[in-house]
């Protein structure tokens, strides 16, 4: 059985919508937001149910880092794959920049590479059905970036193109269980100076529905 996740029920409703007939091959869990709620929501819900449990997918929102590069630029509504999580503000803050933990004995792991094998598959599929994504690594934070300033920082610092609150914690939680996870997000916003462009925040949780309903019926009828 496959898990999916997201954080809230306003992109899980549209999900269950599509994937209302999937039986026993599908299970859900609304894991809210941020890195604790979703560790502690996962990790009871696995105690209960992970040997039933062969994959995760989790889905939902991100904000993007502005970037001009020649991958090009990563857009709202754009499609994107996680290929590792990094918890971006876990350390010493500076400013706008985050210092690792100077003593080991405060340092836990902060960096999470993603199942490859699912990655290959959802990246096949999107393109069997023509669907743009971009793929590269995700920074889950504490707080969302409000600034253009600290996007700039933590996307230069990590290599990445988008940020959200709940990725690692799923990656750590699923790591732990030895669970193969795969996830995608859907652009809702600009990580810039705030208030900045108006967020497509209900536009992209569709859409994310969308993309990860079709990822998953993809994963559970094989």
């Amino acid at each position: 059985m496959l898990l999916a996740i997201a954080a809230t029920e306003i992109e899980m409703n549209p999900f269950r919508a599509l994937c209302r007939h999937s039986g026993d091959r599908l299970t859900e869990l609304v894991s809210g937001v941020g890195l604790l709620e979703s560790a502690v929501r996962l990790s009871r819900f696995l105690e209960k149910h992970h040997m039933n449990i062969s994959s995760v997918v989790n889905f939902g929102v991100g904000g993007a880092y502005i970037r001009d590069s020649s991958a090009g630029p990563v857009a709202v509504l754009d499609i994107c794959l996680a290929s590792r999580e990094i918890l971006g503000d876990y350390g010493v803050c500076r400013g706008l920049t985050v210092e690792p933990f100077g003593d080991p004995a405060l340092s836990g792991p902060t960096s999470f590479y993603l199942d490859e094998t699912l990655l290959a598959r959802a990246q096949k599929l999107l393109g069997a059905h023509h669907l743009d994504f971009h793929c590269g690594s995700f920074v889950t934070v504490n707080g969302a970036s409000g600034s253009s300033a600290r996007g700039a920082s933590l996307r230069d610092r990590h290599d990445a193109i988008c940020e959200n609150m709940e990725g690692g914690a799923i990656a750590r939680v699923c790591e732990d269980f030895a669970l193969p996870l795969l996830q995608v997000r859907v652009i809702s916003n600009l990580v810039e100076d705030r208030p900045g462009s108006p967020w497509r925040l209900h536009e992209a949780c569709e859409k994310a529905a969308r993309v990860a309903a079709l990822l998953v019926r993809e994963i559970t009828e094989r």
